[in-house]
């Protein structure tokens, strides 16, 4: 399975004649071929992680697609649209086996909402958790770390990272960092994962890891 990582938190996967797109958010520029898509993960609402035009795109131009999400957010999609998965559950879209963990989004401020948020395992290798550090406890060899956020300080990451069963990790959610602070937020992930016994990806829009 190959691995593409796009701007702050989108990632797209590809196995086979299979693709799939994880979080199509406002920052992820790069994403403009919209064809071809077998299925989409969206983890919340917010307009990081989903952009309603490119979800319209992406379901005009693949009719049918799937699009797994939490209720919150399929609420806001056409009728039948979405798939609200049932955590534990195992869903087959072409070459993926996805299963679902975690039902809420970190807390921001203790005067806003908190919403929900779901994170997903890929085909066994992959745990992405979207906004949270829910632990994903199944069997995952790479974890994408969430590294900049509003809702998180960089010990909780590294916290993340350690305990994390997977034994490779790369970041993702640092698209409102500038060059410097995504330079250092890898440094010091980085260092903690070699402490860890672990490999640490420091993976740029663009930038692939085959899984």
């Amino acid at each position: 399975m190959k691995l593409t990582k796009l701007e702050h938190a989108c990632i797209e996967l590809n196995e086979g004649a299979s693709r799939l797109i994880i979080d199509p958010g406002i920052f992820a520029i790069s994403l403009t071929n919209l064809s071809g898509i077998t299925a989409v993960v969206i983890t919340h609402l917010h307009p990081d992680h989903f952009d309603e035009t490119k979800v319209g795109q992406i379901l005009e131009q693949n009719p049918g697609v799937p699009i797994f999400t939490t209720q919150q957010l399929a609420e806001r999609l056409p009728a039948g649209a979405a798939t609200v998965p049932t955590l534990g559950q195992t869903y087959q879209a072409g070459d993926f086996t996805l299963q679902f963990y975690g039902t809420m989004h970190a807390i921001i401020m203790d005067n806003m909402p908190q919403d929900q948020n779901v994170g997903v395992r890929v085909n066994n290798a992959l745990y992405y958790p979207g906004d949270s550090f829910t632990p994903c406890p199944d069997a995952h060899s790479v974890t994408a770390v969430p590294s900049n956020a509003p809702w998180m300080k960089l010990a909780e990451a590294v916290d993340f990272l350690r305990s994390d069963q997977a034994t490779q990790h790369f970041p993702t959610h640092y698209g409102f960092m500038n060059e410097a602070g995504f330079d250092l937020a890898n440094r010091l992930l980085g260092g903690a994962s070699e402490q860890a016994n672990k490999t640490y990806h420091p993976l740029k829009p663009g930038d692939t890891l085959e899984l």
